[in-house]
């Protein structure tokens, strides 16, 4: 151990009593032995109640969430698609993508946008009754 000196290591065990000799601690303070107090202390049993409360061990996965099913393959063709001949802006693009999206059934309930002031320049305001964004204090960005 880094900083716990033997002497350290016997006080600390007498502190908590711990059930562990002078020998154990002694043959490589390095490495103390372990303790357990046995399946029917009760330290044991509360811990172990409070694990079956909380729903068990941790580190545990546990998949409690809606899957949430993403919009088909055509939801994304806006974005590849150019306009005419050109291809298309990328901010162009994103807007036309995000609004299909939040146009799906399924999916665009989880979509929560947060626009900045710039929505305006980005051909973003068409958002603002759709999507029922809306700032009291107007629009505050300067184009320049």
């Amino acid at each position: 151990m880094k900083k716990l000196t033997l002497d350290d290591l016997k006080k600390f065990r007498d502190h908590l009593r711990i059930p562990v000799t002078d020998e154990e601690l002694e043959k490589d303070a390095y490495r103390p032995p372990y303790y357990h107090p046995g399946n029917d202390a009760p330290e044991i049993k509360y811990m172990m109640e409070r694990r079956a409360a909380l729903g068990g061990s941790v580190p545990e996965r546990r998949n409690t969430h809606a899957e949430i099913v993403l919009p088909d393959a055509k939801s994304y063709e806006v974005a590849k698609r150019g306009s005419g001949k050109q291809q298309a802006a990328t901010t162009m693009a994103f807007v036309r993508l995000l609004k299909d999206l939040m146009r799906d059934k399924n999916f665009g309930k989880h979509i929560a946008p947060i626009i900045p002031d710039e929505a305006r320049t980005f051909g973003m305001d068409a958002f603002f009754p759709t999507a029922k964004i809306y700032n009291p204090k107007g629009q505050n960005y300067l184009s320049v």
